[in-house]
């Protein structure tokens, strides 16, 4: 599959609308509406880092530089 930014953002957004409260998000994947609720919400982080992962953009975020003294 051939994933675009535009499909990135759409699965952010999404994301975003779970974690603010909302019962259920819509997304486009493979040519049909997919619909994820709290319950499914791993599953759309997963589909985020396989987009994330095939666009050569790093999700994963690094912890704290220390700092040595």
């Amino acid at each position: 599959m051939i994933y675009t930014h535009e499909m990135l953002c759409e699965a952010r957004r999404a994301l975003h609308e779970l974690m603010i409260g909302r019962a259920v998000a819509s997304v486009s994947k493979n040519g049909r509406q997919v619909q994820y609720s709290r319950a499914t919400i791993n599953e759309l982080r997963r589909y985020i880092e396989e987009i994330e992962s095939a666009l050569g953009i790093s999700g994963r975020r690094r912890g704290p530089a220390g700092v040595r003294l």
